[in-house]
């Protein structure tokens, strides 16, 4: 990050951030494919995405900051092991694991390491939790998001999300 950057866990007052981060994003995946994507409601948004002040332990939000204004923001969970893990093919089912839920930046900030150096923090986060891997999910359309999990960050691909309007 360039200036004075520092990521830092979020907290109440950040929602309104937030809420410009998921609507910038939006409209970006409303551009690439109109019929996949909305556009969310901003009435009420800022509270919805607002940091809680007790978050729950297993829960981690985090936000990128430069110069005091809020770029970036991840929001993440830990899965515990499966109850039924033994009788499943899938190895670290028996584990705990990191999933990512959210990860977005201002624009502005794409492609200078904010997002980067959020999803390091939270694989970290994850370790010293004992996540033996971090998952998420992102849309195979986007040219920007698959460019960074799998050649930034290292992701590969593990399963395929299907779907079939009804």
């Amino acid at each position: 990050m360039s200036r004075t950057g520092s990521i830092r866990t979020a907290r109440p007052g950040d929602g309104q951030a937030i809420a410009r981060m998921h609507l910038e994003n939006a409209a970006y995946y409303r551009s690439l494919a109109p019929d996949s994507f909305r556009t969310p409601d901003e009435d009420g948004l800022p509270e919805a995405v607002e940091p809680s002040a007790d978050p729950d332990p297993a829960t981690l939000e985090l936000v990128a900051e430069i110069d005091g204004e809020v770029v970036g923001y991840l929001g993440a969970h830990l899965i515990a092991p499966d109850e039924h893990a033994r009788f499943q093919m899938v190895p670290y089912l028996a584990a705990p694991r990191l999933w990512i839920d959210s990860l977005g930046t201002l624009q502005s900030h794409w492609r200078r390491g904010v997002g980067s150096l959020l999803v390091e923090a939270a694989e970290a986060w994850g370790r010293e939790h004992g996540a033996v891997v971090a998952m998420c999910d992102t849309w195979l359309g986007s040219p920007v998001s698959l460019t960074f999990w799998e050649g930034r960050m290292g992701y590969g691909r593990r399963a395929v999300i299907l779907e079939k309007p009804l």
